[in-house]
């Protein structure tokens, strides 16, 4: 907390609203003359406790908006910037009251220093820290719901508001409840709700980003009594200072300081000075100001009022009466002049005119009081409209001319004169646009004597002023309007921006360091203590409204959380306004504050005024939580009282300031309020409840703590009555209301046509046209024209500018200007004639009168029905039941509540319970015939009840003639009249009648002399005694004796009646025994024979039906009956429609069994349902027999199914098709007789297979299969991709693939050698065809026949006409796929070799390897090979064949050496177990190990250090090669990757490459960049290395620019990285690589081989490990078992899937290598073979040196060939 001192300015002024005080002028300043001097001060210091001396973290302070734009607004100097921020702030109590308790010591004020306030709270600075967020456990967020009684009575004796507890039915309406509650709780203004238990209204405010902005409360200034006496002493020293007695002091009585407010207050009461001194009433003043026994006291008393306060009071009074100082607010004036007039019009557009005859205000005071508009302009805004600014346009201090050197003084009077004397400043803005003018003679000359008021800057000459000046006054000078207006700016300054954690922060450390210096008397005295003295000045923060619309609203809403149910709870305020019942509803727009929910923040000590809501409506507040809040409520019937209080109270501040209540800065303290008669009422709100408060009622309170609530308002029926008060109210006070009355009732009549609406509307709305109808009379009457507009306007469009208020309905307009007025404002609007103006109109007064019309009719419909009903009760005192009701039904369509509704509607209820039972016996058809009696009769007991009545059973009486007369004495207590009650009258005549008409019969029965005669009697009787619905006993005797005498003529008709059913028989009897028909009787006994009889068979029906599946034999039994036996027809018929059913069961079964071969074959699944329908009720073979077969059939079916979408598991030893024709077999033997689609298919599918596999070259008719394998074998061993490079072996010479070596010392060779190319045969191989099959093409075009003559072009189109059970299951077809694929990419290869050998430059001698090794291959296969019938590749070889062995041989190159390693191992001496191993020796415990031994160097390894299995090693069958052999052999070691290690090198990431070493002859050490290893890893140290010696022509390095043989093969994966690159050869000579072939790049092949197989098992296995050494002796021979694969070399390959042969030509070109598909295509589109491709083929790989020994004995001929670089010569 801080302390203040005012800061001191050249020319003080009050502080305007909107400016904090707080923030002292840069730079030094003069001090104020009227600032209060030392000896002013009072005896005890005064205070200044601000909050916000308590620095806390996250509060922000707020820049008034002045400070913002004044340094950087353009055109405003920055001179005149800081002399606008030089005012002095607003001056507290204790300040006024020490100018004037004090006396003066000194002259001149300017020498005098200000004093100095005190702080008693002045803390080390440190801010507080405080969380992002608040931590809602530090508040209190529920209360309990029951309050303890309090111990004491509340301060000033207040009563208490009630407090309600609605129960959780209750709690579901809130505007139902509030209208229950509304009639006690109005009688206190204001009311507490408590929730029920269980109801909780979540707060969803995110206090990490919720910031607001607070307003600061001065507490000893908001009291109404304190700021008057603050403002009348200021006001009055002032006065004095500038009439030059500047040494006026507060007079002292008994030592005691005169209180001049009170003494001026109580004198006024008294009537004033006249009065009180005529009267002699200063000695009861004194009494009345305190003062008992001391002499002299009236004189002492007038005496200083007469000094003191008395010529104040003449000026004031000059001043009203003043015709110059007073002018007349509508007097014309210019509107450039500078005057106090044209200031606030331009500055306050909606500031009230001054009243005439009261003080004018101050120039910079504000009409409307910051806590009555809400922040950021928002009221303005709404209203669309520009905000009231808090200060007007200040101009700067005159200044002397740059010519003079003026002294202080003089400068002073300088400062008084006008701008013609001194120069203006060059920045100032306004000066330039405005010319100065005396205030009031409006002239701008004789500048040299103008005066210029300190206040406002008003110039003023001095001779207009009354009295008159003689001389520009020294120090400072106010104006009248400055002077009386000194306090009427009273407002509350912006405070900080704060968070809710800031915020509790320092409510905290205000409340702790306040109590610890004020303790209150008692712990439950805090609220006595008044943190106000006179000495002593409180200034604390609050956070009031904060809008929902920009801060979000504290309670969930449908946008932020439509989840939420609380979101929808009605007690939410968001959607309080907009209930059903809340007239706000219908307000078109939401309004911020009233519609729209504001929160509120408040620490200890914040309060909020004495005020009643805009437009006197209903408002709720809820305290989501933190501490208690006290409320102060009045009674709106005593609004009037307390307002007359406050203003007796205060009456300079209302005279200031008509609409002072309106600002909400306003208090008055309870206990003076009560002695005024006003009643006021208390409560404490704690979290979680809500607070009401009802029209018009004034309400104010103050915060016990830090708290946060939220508030809304709503409108009630019984609210437009005070709403329309209030609206003449803001007229009268020219405020602006929120929105427009008449809008909303017209909005009511539009949105609402129910009868209660119009009931509470009626009044109001006939109020509003009536007042509207009249105000258009009177325009009509001056003359305005009339227009009709039928839309709305915005609301500035149709407010007055003169009162402010809304005119909807209708506004008076001129062509001259924007602006309207309201008909009694007219003659303000401007200076136009009537007649010119015009009345603009929202409604006809038609519209109006027709608006009105239906809201009265439907206000009056219940009373209209109340006088019906009226009319009827009065004209009858028994009225008609019909009338009644038809009361009943009009008042029960009325939508409204009717009072007499629930009597009549009990009254109607039992009118009809009795008409009902009347009609019981009338509504019977009369003179109904007797019918034949049925059949079946009932009991004995039963015919006492009535049972013989031939009528049905509904319609026999069941009530007796005494009903009748009881019903008959109840109507007339009834009260109604009913034209029944004369038809129960006859109904009893006629039943007595009948009754003593029976009772004479039954008395004659037994003397009758004709027996039919009586009967004919008794059923007349009968007849007449039907025909009313009485029952009388006598009637039932009488029926007894006919129905006896008809049951034995039956009897005789029907005992023997072969046509007579089981019930005719059963009827008889149980007629007989109730007639007591003797059993001996013998048609009793006939007929008791024939129902046993009947009995015995229904019985075996029965059981027949009950059974849940009969068999035909059975129904047939009952087919043919006996005729004397009585049956039960229902039951046979049953039996008869089940036998039908199952006879046509069986029919269909048999047809379908057994079919004609005319109709349709049945669906499988069409048999199946028909038989689920058969087996449900019946049990027949035939239904048996088609089960089984159509189940056989639906199995077949499925296996289809499978088979043709590829999901049948084949799991039986025998072929696929073979089964498959076996079902075929079957089916068309035994299963023609359904329809099956799925078998038709397939045996499709078969017949095409079958067609397929006779296409096939290799297809065998006599064991009618394709013996495929051995071609399958051929293709699969000459189309490795490993073997597309010829072998390394010079003996390799044959057309064979075993190499033609020198016979052994001694022995003879039946080798031949080709006398063209000399290429050495064996003899077997060169007998057949019996020439050279490198240079003879009679092996190649046919003319020596071969067991495989066909062509491979056709075998890609007998491959793609498979059909899909072929593909999916066909071995033929699978080996045909990889004969065509293997042959495809061998086309594929030879082609692209013979597209660049063909050239003439690229024909050379190296090539016949490569030539001879393509044609072992296509000689192995022996069909032709190549992608067309007119092309062969055996002949194109055969032909390059003889170019190139016709060329001379190449030159004799020197033999290359490979390099040689010495690895670790190599130095080491064997270890103790005889091992020289990978560890080395190194580790103890493999000392006994299992060793494995090299096959090469016949060294032992540990089988765990090399990775070697045990198992392999245990079974002997696995041959094993150590690392460093497979290292110095260029070979991959399979059972883990081998790295070598230089000694010299020490880089953990290089190792050495041995393989490329090798590859290369290095001479060198030739080193790689190796990944950390990522499988299981050997490392070998490289000791030693000997260079190697590369290839050398006539001792000459080879050249680098000779062309190389580049064509890399397809690197086998293994597991070592380290030996996966291409070998490099010495003087390689280089083939261009032709494009990837379409079908390999459209089928993607995966690593695995899917799509490229590996070699067959037979084959799987790889060369010898000697293959590629050079032998020594002709006796060398290959050892025979290879090393064994790496095991995904040895993978099966899958069988991939071709397009269908569906597919069009052009699909399966783009899918298809280019030499299938040029075989597929049907236009040869491939170009030749023999053109140069663009680029090289990518099969190619650079062979192997293929260096010729020289051969002794019979291969002495054969000259050893170097392939030469370059062109041979």
């Amino acid at each position: 907390m801080q302390t203040i001192s005012p800061p001191n300015s050249s020319r003080g002024s009050p502080s305007r609203r909107g400016r904090s005080p707080r923030t002292p002028a840069q730079g030094s300043a003069p001090r104020s003359s009227d600032a209060l001097p030392t000896e002013f001060s009072n005896k005890q210091p005064a205070t200044f406790t601000s909050c916000l001396s308590i620095p806390v973290e996250g509060a922000v302070p707020i820049a008034s908006q002045e400070d913002i734009l004044s340094p950087s607004q353009p055109g405003i100097s920055q001179q005149s910037a800081s002399s606008s921020t030089k005012r002095a702030p607003r001056k507290s109590k204790t300040h006024a009251l020490a100018a004037l308790q004090n006396h003066v010591t000194s002259l001149d004020n300017d020498d005098a220093t200000q004093q100095e306030s005190t702080d008693n709270f002045s803390g080390d600075g440190t801010p507080i820290s405080v969380s992002p967020t608040l931590d809602l456990s530090t508040v209190k967020t529920s209360s309990p719901r029951m309050q303890p009684m309090r111990p004491k009575p509340r301060p000033f004796g207040l009563e208490d508001s009630p407090v309600f507890y609605p129960t959780s039915d209750e709690f579901k309406d809130p505007m139902a409840y509030i209208r229950s509650i509304s009639e006690k709780a109005s009688n206190y203004g204001i009311c507490k709700i408590v929730p029920p238990v269980g109801w909780k209204m979540p707060c969803v405010t995110d206090s990490e980003t919720f910031r607001f902005k607070t307003r600061l409360q001065r507490l000893n200034s908001i009291e109404a009594s304190s700021r008057a006496k603050v403002n009348f002493l200021e006001q009055l020293y002032r006065f004095h200072k500038q009439q030059g007695n500047p040494r006026v002091s507060v007079p002292t009585i008994n030592h005691k300081p005169l209180d001049l407010w009170l003494l001026r207050k109580e004198v006024q009461k008294l009537g004033g000075y006249e009065a009180v001194t005529k009267h002699k009433k200063w000695g009861d003043l004194g009494a009345l100001l305190g003062y008992r026994g001391i002499p002299g006291l009236s004189t002492q008393i007038k005496n200083s009022y007469t000094r003191v306060i008395l010529p104040y009071e003449h000026f004031c009074d000059c001043v009203r009466n003043s015709p110059t100082l007073s002018a007349s607010p509508t007097v014309a004036r210019d509107p450039q002049l500078k005057t106090h007039m044209n200031i606030q019009t331009a500055t306050h557009p909606l500031t009230t005119p001054r009243e005439r005859g009261s003080p004018p205000s101050s120039p910079l005071t504000s009409t409307s009081s910051p806590l009555s508009e809400p922040p950021d302009d928002g009221e303005y805004k709404e209203r669309g409209g520009p905000r009231p600014e808090g200060t007007a346009v200040k101009r700067g201090p005159r200044v002397a001319s740059q010519e003079m050197t003026p002294t202080r003084k003089s400068l002073e009077a300088l400062s008084r004169l006008s701008p013609a004397s001194v120069s203006p400043q060059p920045d100032d803005e306004y000066k330039r646009t405005l010319e100065l003018s005396c205030e009031i003679c409006q002239k701008k000359n004789q500048d040299e004597k103008m005066l210029l008021c300190d206040g406002c800057d008003c110039g003023f000459h001095i001779f207009c002023l009354d009295p008159p000046l003689t001389a520009i006054p020294k120090g400072q000078w106010f104006c009248h309007s400055c002077l009386f207006g000194t306090g009427g700016d009273f407002g509350f300054d912006e405070g900080e921006e704060h968070s809710l954690s800031s915020f509790q922060a320092r409510d905290l450390e205000f409340r702790r360091r306040w109590w610890a210096s004020h303790p209150p008397p008692s712990p439950s005295a805090a609220d006595l203590n008044d943190p106000t003295s006179p000495n002593e000045t409180v200034e604390i923060e609050y956070g009031a409204d904060v809008h929902s619309t920009t801060h979000g609203s504290a309670m969930p809403t449908l946008e932020t959380h439509p989840l939420e149910p609380a979101s929808k709870d009605p007690w939410n305020l968001n959607n309080m306004p907009i209930l059903p019942d809340s007239l706000l509803r219908y307000i078109k727009s939401d309004i911020s504050g009233m519609t729209v929910p504001w929160t509120y923040v408040g620490m200890v000590f914040s309060t909020f005024c004495w005020h009643n809501e805009d437009h006197y409506t209903y408002s709720i507040n809820f305290m989501h939580w933190g501490e208690s809040k006290t409320w102060y409520g009045i009674p709106g019937e005593d609004a009037e009282k307390f307002e007359a209080a406050i203003k007796s109270e205060a009456p300079d501040l209302f005279e200031a300031q008509s609409d002072l209540l309106f600002q909400l800065v306003t208090l008055m303290n309870p206990k003076r309020l009560t002695d005024a008669g006003v009643r006021v009422y208390a409560c404490n709100q704690r979290a979680g409840e809500f607070v009401i408060t009802f029209p018009k009622a004034y309400h104010a309170g103050f915060n016990h703590g830090f708290n946060f609530n939220e508030a809304v308002n709503f409108a009630l029926p019984d609210w437009l009555p005070f709403g329309r008060d209030c609206v003449q109210r803001y007229r009268e006070h020219k405020k602006l209301p929120v929105f427009s009355h008449d809008e909303l009732l017209v909005t009511i009549t539009q949105q609402s046509q129910s009868i209660k609406t119009a009931l509470w509307l009626e009044s109001s709305l006939k109020e509003m046209t009536e007042r509207e109808l009249a105000a258009r009379q009177v325009a009509r009457d001056r003359g305005l024209c009339e227009r009709l507009e039928e839309e709305d306007r915005s609301e500035d469009q149709y407010q007055c500018t003169i009162c402010k208020a809304f005119c909807y309905l209708s506004q008076v307009v001129c062509h001259c200007k924007s602006e309207i007025v309201c008909v009694d404002h007219m003659d303000q609007l401007c200076g136009h004639a009537p007649e010119e103006l015009t009345l603009r109109k929202r409604f006809s007064d038609a519209d109006l009168r027709e608006i009105l019309g239906k809201v009265v009719e439907r206000a009056a419909i219940p009373g209209k029905w109340r006088a019906k009903f009226n009319k009827v009760l009065m004209e009858s005192g028994l009225p008609s039941l019909r009338s009644l009701r038809a009361l009943l039904a009009e008042g029960e369509r009325i939508n409204y509540h009717l009072p007499e509704l629930a009597a009549l509607r009990k009254c109607v209820n039992r009118g009809n319970e009795w008409l009902e039972a009347a009609n019981t016996f009338i509504s019977r058809k009369h003179g109904r015939k007797l019918t034949r009696r049925s059949r079946g009769r009932p009991s004995l007991h039963e015919a006492n009840n009535a049972a013989f009545d031939d009528r049905d059973p509904g319609d026999r009486p069941d009530r007796g003639l005494d009903e009748v007369y009881a019903l008959l004495a109840e109507v007339q207590t009834l009260g109604f009249e009913a034209s029944e009650t004369v038809t129960l009258r006859t109904l009893a005549t006629q039943a007595e009648d009948i009754r003593r008409k029976a009772s004479a019969l039954l008395d004659s029965a037994n003397s009758v002399a004709s027996r039919d005669t009586f009967i004919a009697d008794c059923e007349r009787l009968l007849l007449g005694a039907s025909s009313i619905n009485v029952q009388l006993d006598e009637v039932l005797e009488v029926e007894k004796l006919v129905s006896l005498e008809q049951l034995i003529r039956e009897l005789e008709e029907k005992a023997e009646d072969p046509l007579a059913t089981l019930e005719d028989i059963r009827g008889l009897l149980t007629r007989a025994r109730a007639c007591s028909v003797p059993l001996e009787n013998q048609f009793i006994r006939t007929l008791e024979s024939r129902q046993r009889a009947g009995g015995d068979w229904e019985e075996r029906a029965r059981h027949v039906l009950d059974q849940p599946h009969k068999t035909i034999e059975e129904l047939d039994e009952f087919f043919e009956i006996d005729s004397t036996i009585p049956i039960d027809v229902t039951i046979y018929d049953r039996l008869m429609s089940a036998r039908s059913k199952a006879k046509d069961f069986e029919k269909q079964a048999k047809a379908w069994i057994s079919p004609d071969g005319q109709g349709p074959k049945p669906r499988i699944s069409e048999v199946m349902r028909f038989v689920g329908r058969a087996e449900k009720d019946f049990s027949i073979p035939a239904i048996r027999d088609l089960k089984q077969t159509a189940e056989f059939a639906l199995d077949l079916e499925n296996r289809c199914e499978s088979i043709l979408q590829h999901r049948y598991q084949h799991g039986e030893d025998t072929d696929v098709f073979a089964m498959m024709r076996k079902w075929r077999s079957y089916a068309r033997e035994h299963l023609t007789m359904f329809s099956l689609p799925l078998f038709e298919k397939l045996d499709d599918q078969l017949t095409r297979h079958q067609e397929w596999l006779e296409d096939l070259p290799w297809y065998c008719p006599q064991h009618e299969c394709a013996h495929g394998r051995d071609i399958l074998n051929d293709v699969e061993e000459s189309t490795r991709p490993e073997d597309d490079h010829p072998p390394n072996d010079e003996y390799f010479t044959c057309i064979c693939t075993t190499p033609v070596r020198p016979p052994p010392p001694g022995a003879h060779s039946d080798a031949v050698q080709c006398d063209h190319c000399f290429a050495r045969f064996h003899g077997v191989c060169a007998a057949n065809g019996g020439s050279c099959p490198f240079c003879d093409h009679h092996h190649w075009n046919g003319a020596i026949h071969k067991e495989r003559s066909w062509h491979f072009c056709f075998l890609p189109t007998i491959l793609l006409k498979a059909p899909a059970i072929t593909k999916n299951y066909s071995d033929a077809w699978k080996q045909l796929e990889i004969i065509v694929h293997r042959i495809d990419r061998l086309c594929t290869v030879i082609g692209s070799f013979l597209t660049y050998a063909s050239q003439t430059g690229n024909q050379r001698v190296e090539y016949i390897a490569q030539v001879r090794h393509y044609m072992r291959k296509l000689y192995k296969i022996q069909f032709a090979v190549s992608p067309s019938r007119e092309v062969s590749y055996g002949l194109d070889l055969a032909g390059l064949h003889r170019i190139l062995a016709g060329q001379p041989p190449a030159v004799r190159v020197k033999k290359r050496r490979r390099p040689k390693f010495t690895f670790g191992q190599d130095v080491d001496k064997d270890w103790m177990d005889g091992t020289r191993c990978i560890c080395r020796g190194r580790t103890s415990y493999l000392l006994d190990y299992p060793t494995v031994e090299c096959e090469a160097c016949r060294r032992l390894y540990h089988s765990g250090c090399v990775f070697f299995p045990i198992e392999a090693n245990a079974s002997g069958n696995s041959r094993f090669m150590c690392p460093l052999c497979c290292l110095r052999r260029s070979r991959p070691y399979i059972y883990s990757e081998v790295r070598v290690k230089h000694v010299d090198n020490q880089d953990p990431d290089t190792y050495v490459n041995t393989s490329a070493m090798l590859d290369t002859f290095s001479k060198d050490v030739v080193y790689t960049k190796m990944l950390p290893p990522y499988t299981q890893t050997l490392f070998v140290e490289l000791i030693r290395f000997s260079p190697g010696q590369p290839d050398l022509i006539n001792g000459n390095v080879p050249s680098r620019s000779a062309p190389a043989l580049a064509m890399p093969h397809s690197t086998e994966p293994g597991p070592s990285t380290h030996h996966r690159h291409s070998h490099i050869h010495s003087a390689p000579i280089p083939l261009p690589t032709p494009p990837t072939p379409v079908y390999e790049l459209a089928r993607q092949p995966s690593t695995n081989g899917h799509h490229v197989p590996p070699p067959p098992p037979w084959q799987s296995r790889s060369q010898s490990p000697h293959s590629n050494k050079k032998r020594k002796y002709a006796d060398d021979s290959p050892q025979d078992n290879p090393e064994p694969r790496s095991p995904k070399q040895r993978r099966l390959p899958q069988t991939p899937v071709l397009p269908s042969t569906s597919v069009g030509a052009r699909t399966m070109q783009q899918a298809l290598s280019p030499s299938l598909a040029m075989i597929v295509s049907p236009v040869d589109t491939e170009p030749s073979p023999r053109r140069a491709p663009s680029i090289p083929p990518p099969y190619a790989r650079p062979p192997s040196s293929l260096s010729l020994n020289s051969i002794n004995g019979e291969c002495s001929s054969v000259k050893s060939v170097k392939l030469l670089v370059g062109t041979h010569k």
